[in-house]
C-alpha cells in the first residue's frame, strides 16, 4: 500500500521515511530516519528503541490472535517475536530497549461490547511484553480516537498525532 502525503509525494518513496501499513514492521539503525504508523484505530503499533546503538522497529498489529497467513504482523501473538527478531538482526536488544505502544481505541461503539478489537489488541501485547519479561516504558492506549505514530529512530521519541492534539513519548 503507498500512501500518499498532501503535496504529492508517495510515503514509501520519501527519504529517511519507513510506513509500517497493516500488519507490517519497519525498523533502523539509521538515526536519521522515522519510523511511521499511519491511521491506527482498534490496531496497536509497538514499538522498540535500543537506546546503546539507536536502533529502533515499529509492528502495527491488526489483531490479537489468528493463524499465520497474510502479513507478517498482522496478529500479535504471532508477530511479536518477529518485531523482536527483527530488532536483533539491525543490533537491537530487546533486554535492553524502551518499548512504547499507541492505538486500540474502540472505534464501533455500536459493537465496542461485544467484540472490542482495541481492547484485546491492548491486552495482548501486553500479554507478550511481560511473557518476555519485558516491559512497556509508555503508551497512549484505548479511547475512541484513531492515531498516527512516528518513531525517531535517533532519539526514540514516539510521536502521536490524533484529533485530540499531538503528543510524545
Amino acid at each position: 500500500m503507498t500512501l500518499t502525503i498532501p503535496g504529492g509525494a508517495p510515503a514509501s518513496t520519501i527519504p529517511g521515511l519507513s510506513v509500517a501499513g497493516i500488519g507490517e514492521m519497519v525498523s533502523s539503525a539509521d538515526p536519521d530516519h522515522t519510523l511511521v504508523c499511519y491511521g491506527l484505530g482498534s490496531c496497536v503499533a509497538l514499538s522498540a528503541w535500543d537506546p546503546r546503538v539507536r536502533a529502533a522497529a515499529l509492528a502495527h498489529f491488526m489483531l490479537p490472535s489468528g493463524s499465520s497467513s497474510g502479513p507478517p504482523v498482522k496478529f500479535v501473538d504471532e508477530g511479536f517475536e518477529r518485531l523482536l527478531d527483527a530488532f536483533r538482526v539491525i543490533g537491537g536488544s530487546p533486554g535492553r530497549a524502551e518499548f512504547k505502544a499507541a492505538g486500540g481505541a474502540s472505534m464501533l461503539a455500536v459493537m465496542a461490547s461485544t467484540l472490542d478489537i482495541g481492547r484485546r489488541n491492548i491486552q495482548a501485547v501486553e500479554t507478550r511484553l511481560a511473557g518476555a519479561g519485558l516491559r512497556m516504558t509508555a503508551s497512549d492506549l484505548g479511547g475512541s480516537a484513531g492515531r498516527t505514530v512516528q518513531l525517531a529512530v535517533g532519539t526514540g521519541r514516539l510521536l502521536i498525532k490524533s484529533v485530540s492534539g499531538t503528543k510524545a513519548l
